[in-house]
């Protein structure tokens, strides 16, 4: 007995259907290369790969904070502040990273009272955030507050930091001391 099948496509044995292109995938791989261009100084490739990686997937968060960073290295602090502010609304502002980071292009641009309230934000929900102080301190120096500058100076140099509510408490009076001081 014979079978015919002479009017029908078989496939080879060995043929699986090609799988389907994965975005997240490819835009994790270009964001992890552009970090490693990042590391090694080469931000014109770093953007690059980074703009690849939000082609591929625009809401990759992680993408926008690195784009932000090689717009930065590379002097381009107003386009890297929206990218920034892209990332923070696909995070719902929660991502601290983003508000240091807007903190510092804050300081940058000469824009220190922006780059005071990123900080503030910032030590509201995380009060032992070292950066946050750090970046509290210049902008506070910018704004010629030397004596709350210091202050903030001081809790980034302190190997232990106070528990979470003596903290917030001397933030609070540190805000309400810049409030009437403005």
């Amino acid at each position: 007995m014979e079978t015919c099948v002479r009017d029908r496509q078989v496939p080879p044995t060995s043929y699986r259907p090609a799988p389907a292109f994965d975005y997240e995938t490819e835009a994790l791989r270009h964001c992890e290369q552009g970090k490693l261009y990042l590391e090694m100084g080469r931000y014109p490739e770093a953007l690059e790969q980074f703009e690849q990686a939000l082609t591929a997937h625009p809401h990759d968060i992680e993408s926008w904070y690195n784009r932000a960073d090689a717009l930065a290295c590379l002097g381009r602090y107003d386009v890297a502040l929206q990218s920034l502010e892209q990332g923070q609304e696909l995070a719902g502002f929660a991502d601290p990273r983003f508000w240091v980071q807007k903190a510092a292009l804050f300081i940058l641009i000469h824009q220190p009272e922006a780059a005071l309230n990123c900080c503030n934000h910032v030590l509201l929900r995380s009060p032992n955030h070292r950066q946050a102080w750090l970046f509290r301190g210049v902008a506070l120096h910018r704004l010629g507050q030397v004596r709350a500058a210091y202050r903030s100076y001081q809790r980034v140099a302190q190997s232990d930091l106070p528990p979470i509510a003596e903290s917030i408490q001397k933030l609070c009076h540190d805000l309400a001391a810049h409030h009437q001081a403005s």
